[in-house]
This record gives structure tokens, C-alpha cells and sequence, in this order.
């Protein structure tokens, strides 16, 4: 018994504190593709998204993990009477370090309640591990590890989360994940190409796709995310587009070509080229329980001639047209 409980412990422990590569590989491809048994402590809940945390687990245990069955709520914002869970971190590529072959995603969500207490101090906030879209791989399983946190480790694991790179989160700038508003046009151009010149390196962080004009917008964003319907999403890619090609239901088309920006000083600093989306096979998009139709552009940005040509920063938005 004590050795039972011994390794449960060790088990425990590792899924805690190691990388996410670990959770990857290890447990979650070794239950969906090889076949292994779930260990003893796993729960398999398949609607662990429509119950609120405090009812179903002991926040005054240790952090755990949880496997379930994955779900058409899985990864979105279903809730119950008292909350639900909001993406707060979106997807994140997660590679090998060894052979750098992509293994699956990772994606941060927190409980909101619908009323805080007045000492509102901690939250409950779950990363879901998934696989890659192999054809080969059954996906129907996930993990999702749950905690109780306080805000300060909250802001510290989005922080590590959207991070530049692995290594130590307090020698590297901080990427956007969301868009950036301004008033004032100019400071919002510069903000982007701020964000292509101080982030390291000669290529962008691992959750990148190079795919951005191949995929159809619902590909890249999450509707239910309100951040991105406030603000729009952040996309990097190590290549610029050059060509609009057709995807599943539709087509990015350039609306305008390159706009010169410049600093104060009149040098040119960089590049912005919109692009909107036209969809061949009509998508129905419902706002408040009305049909609407809606418009897709991107904003793609990039540095001044020879300089990091490789990195573009693509703001892809959602307009209601009503």
C-alpha cells in the first residue's frame, strides 16, 4: 500500500511540474496512440466545461489532473447558472526540443463567476493538452489540468505561456497575444512593428503558423474568446503571404497594398497590407440570437527592407455587419 502510495505521489508530482512536452508524449499520447491504461487517479469526466469547479473538486487539495473524453464543448466558453470558463490563454504550439516535430497544443482557461465574493482572491484555472490532427490518431481524449490559483501565479503561467521562448521568462519581451487599439493610427502601426523589432532571435515562438492565408479564418481564432471579438488575435508567421491562395470556403484577397510607415522622422520603419476574406461557401454567423453576416481582415505587418524580413505579425479581426 505505501509503495501504491509512493508512486502515486512520484506520478503526481511529475505532471505538476514537468514541461508540456512531457504531459504530451508521455500520458496523453501514450493513452490515445499507444494504448496505455489511464493511471488510477486520472477522472474521466466528459463535461467537466458545463460544472462549476468548487462543486466538484477540494480546492484545498493538491493540484491534480484530469482526463476526459473530448467533447463539442470542449475549448469553449459553456458554463452554468453561476459561471463558465473563458479562453484566456489561446492555443500554443508545443514541439519536441529533441527533433522540434510539432506534438499537439496547449490552451489556458479560467472560471469566471457570474458574482465575485468580496475576497475574491483566487480562481480556478485549467490547461488543456491536445494532439496534433492526426488522421491516424483517435481524438477523443484530452487532459486538463485544474488548480486553484491565486492572480499573481495566474499572470506568471500566461506569462511563461506566452513567452518568446523556454528558457528564463524574465530575460524575454512578452509577444501579444490580442490586438492593440489606439485612437491615434500611427501609435497603433508602431506598436506592431515595436513588437516584430524587440522580440528575439530570427524566428517567432513556437505557436506560430506559417499557414495564415491557407487556413480558413474560423481556423485561427475561437468566437467564443472575447478578447479576440474586443480586440482581434495576434498571428505570427516566419513568412510573408506574397500570394492570397484558396482555402475550405473561401479566400483572402488583398484589399490594400503596402502602406509606408514611417517614425517622426520620416524614415520608412516598416510595412502594413490589409487583406479581407471572401467566403465561398457561406458561413451563418449568429450574434445575440440574430443571423448576421461578417467581415475578416488582417492586418499584416512587417519591418523595413532587410531587416528581420522573416517575421510577419498578422492581426486577423471580426466585424459584424448588421
Amino acid at each position: 500500500m505505501e509503495d501504491d502510495d509512493a508512486a502515486y505521489d512520484l506520478i503526481k508530482h511529475e505532471l505538476l511540474y514537468s514541461e508540456d512536452e512531457v504531459i504530451i508524449s508521455r500520458y496523453l499520447k501514450g493513452m490515445v496512440v499507444n494504448g496505455d491504461s489511464w493511471p488510477d487517479h486520472f477522472i474521466e469526466d466528459a463535461n467537466v466545461f458545463t460544472k462549476n469547479p468548487d462543486k466538484v473538486f477540494n480546492s484545498e487539495r493538491p493540484r491534480f489532473v484530469i482526463v476526459k473524453p473530448r467533447t463539442e464543448a470542449c475549448g469553449k466558453t459553456d458554463g452554468c447558472d453561476s459561471g463558465c470558463w473563458r479562453i484566456i490563454g489561446r492555443d500554443k504550439l508545443i514541439k519536441s526540443e529533441e527533433t522540434g516535430k510539432i506534438l499537439g497544443f496547449k490552451k489556458i482557461l479560467k472560471f469566471c463567476l457570474k458574482r465575485k465574493p468580496i475576497d475574491y482572491k483566487r480562481s480556478w484555472v485549467m490547461e488543456e493538452y491536445r494532439l496534433t490532427n492526426n488522421l491516424n490518431w483517435k481524438q477523443d481524449h484530452v487532459i486538463c489540468k485544474i488548480r486553484f490559483m491565486f492572480e499573481a501565479e495566474i499572470s506568471f503561467l500566461l506569462s511563461k505561456h506566452f513567452y518568446t521562448t523556454s528558457e528564463s521568462v524574465l530575460e524575454n519581451e512578452l509577444l501579444p497575444s490580442y490586438g492593440y487599439y489606439l485612437s491615434n493610427t500611427q501609435e497603433e502601426d508602431e506598436f506592431y512593428l515595436d513588437a516584430i523589432m524587440t522580440s528575439e532571435g530570427n524566428e517567432w515562438p513556437s505557436y506560430v503558423t506559417n499557414n495564415v492565408y491557407c487556413l480558413h479564418p474560423l481556423e485561427l481564432v475561437d468566437l467564443q474568446d472575447r478578447m479576440f471579438n474586443d480586440y482581434g488575435t495576434c498571428i505570427f508567421a516566419n513568412k510573408t503571404c506574397g500570394e492570397t491562395d484558396k482555402c475550405d470556403g473561401g479566400y483572402w484577397k488583398i484589399l490594400h497594398g503596402d502602406k509606408l510607415i514611417k517614425s517622426n522622422f520620416g524614415k520608412v520603419i516598416g510595412f502594413k497590407k490589409v487583406f479581407e476574406f471572401y467566403e465561398t461557401v457561406r458561413q451563418i454567423y449568429l450574434c445575440d440570437g440574430e443571423e448576421v453576416t461578417v467581415t475578416w481582415t488582417i492586418q499584416e505587418y512587417r519591418l523595413s527592407k532587410n531587416v528581420k524580413q522573416n517575421k510577419v505579425l498578422c492581426v486577423i479581426k471580426l466585424t459584424y455587419d448588421r
